[in-house]
């Protein structure tokens, strides 16, 4: 690996970092395959202080928080120096690692193959984490939504009845006003026509002592009676 690292086919200063767990102690010979784990309720995702979800957030922090073990040779230093040997073909480039392998007994191939698997099963389940945050926080909204619909829904079968309330109140009102307006002009009318009434009986009677006078008045002066 050094010689490939000298002419400039991999570069192996500047290792991928491996989540910061306890090394588990492993052997070459391990099978790559795992049991999977009994399925548990998925935690939720990291969300910011406002609630929104963090994103971007680094490879090595998913692969702590889902307890991935550090490897003796991680996925991402194999990539590194199968990038290094993207100039040769496919075949060649496998040649070209498994001759690393046999060459060096610090790693295996398998070792690589260990880590990716459970890396890739633990952004498998970061992912599940999102879509499970996502479907939550629809039903969420979902479930605002309509208790935001009933409330609308409340208040306005309640202002309608308010209306209806202040209409019939209001029809009530402009119909004592219209009967209590009649009422007031036919006591008026009512009072102008006992005047007109009482006026011309006083005329009449005033006429009628009139003709008194007029009739002695025309007469001349009445004699006194002889003794």
């Amino acid at each position: 690996m050094r010689a490939l690292q000298k002419a400039g086919l991999v570069d192996l200063e500047d290792d991928t970092p491996v989540a910061p767990t306890e090394p588990v102690a492993e052997t070459p010979s391990e099978p790559v395959a795992e049991p999977a784990p009994p399925e548990e309720p998925l935690p939720p995702p990291p969300v910011s202080g406002t609630g929104e979800l963090v994103e971007q957030r680094p490879f090595d922090a998913i692969y702590a928080e889902q307890a991935v073990p550090a490897s003796s040779f991680p996925a991402e230093k194999l990539l590194k120096i199968l990038d290094g040997l993207g100039a040769l073909d496919p075949a060649a480039r496998i040649a070209a690692v498994r001759a690393l392998d046999a060459a060096d007994d610090s790693w295996t191939i398998d070792d690589a193959l260990l880590d990716a698997e459970r890396k890739t099963r633990a952004l498998g389940a970061a992912r599940a984490q999102l879509e499970q945050h996502a479907r939550t926080a629809l039903e969420q909204a979902r479930t605002a939504i309509a208790e935001r619909d009933q409330r609308q829904q409340d208040a306005v079968t309640h202002i309608r009845t308010q209306i209806a309330e202040l209409e019939a109140l209001l029809e009530r009102e402009v119909t004592r006003a219209t009967e209590e307006k009649a009422a007031i002009e036919g006591a008026a009318r009512g009072t102008k026509e006992a005047c007109l009434r009482e006026v011309s009986r006083l005329e009449g009677e005033v006429a009628r002592l009139k003709r008194i006078a007029e009739i002695f008045g025309s007469a001349g002066p009445v004699s006194a009676p002889q003794s």
